[in-house]
């Protein structure tokens, strides 16, 4: 936790003090007064813990474009996991193959990035992310053992670059097939076949 003491005549002037040593903005750090005199204010300054930080921002964020958000952060080994919650607009911030969420990911990580950037966010609304993972896993997992079986080709729907890289992580664990796609963008077909056959 990054922290400093500083002073000043008032108790504007202690914190612009401490905000300058820290470099850092008076929404981002949590101060107390240590002692007040009739000329000098003294504070401890202290960066917000990552957790609080992250909450504090998804907040503000969500809820100057309209939303009341329920937040849900915990922490395991690869970091913070945000899920984000909504009474009626859920379907409105996972988007279309959840490109909105993906957009609030990359925003909300590129903020944070800057005051903790070893720290990694995994930003989800309602589970989403886990159960459309899990999903792709599952289905991508069941349509190889039938490409094993049959010896053909089979194509899954449509899918988004980050989830054609999910399944291939997925089918780079099963031997005997590939992964190839068919066209680009929206339009792209992601095909499993038999790995000894060509493309």
């Amino acid at each position: 936790m990054r922290m400093t003491e500083a002073s000043g005549t008032t108790l504007d002037e202690a914190i612009a003090s401490g905000l300058k040593t820290l470099k850092v903005k008076q929404e981002e750090v949590d101060y107390e007064v240590i002692s007040e005199a009739a000329d000098e204010v003294k504070i401890k300054m202290e960066v917000k813990e990552p957790r609080q930080h992250l909450l504090e921002l998804t907040k503000f964020i969500l809820e100057s474009c309209g939303f009341k958000p329920n937040l849900n952060i915990t922490k395991d080994d690869k970091g913070l996991y945000l899920n984000i919650k909504t009474r009626h607009a859920d379907a409105i911030l996972i988007g279309k193959k959840g490109e909105t969420l993906w957009a609030l990911q990359y925003i909300i990580t590129r903020l944070m990035k800057r005051f903790h950037p070893n720290l990694k966010i995994l930003v989800d609304v309602s589970g989403y992310r886990m159960r459309r993972t899990n999903f792709l896993k599952k289905k991508a997992e069941a349509i190889a053992q039938i490409v094993l079986q049959t010896g053909r080709e089979m194509a899954l729907e449509p899918l988004t670059k980050r989830e054609k890289q999910i399944v291939e992580s997925k089918l780079s664990e099963i031997k005997g097939v590939k992964v190839y796609s068919i066209g680009k963008g929206a339009s792209m077909n992601v095909i499993i076949a038999p790995s000894d056959e060509p493309k």
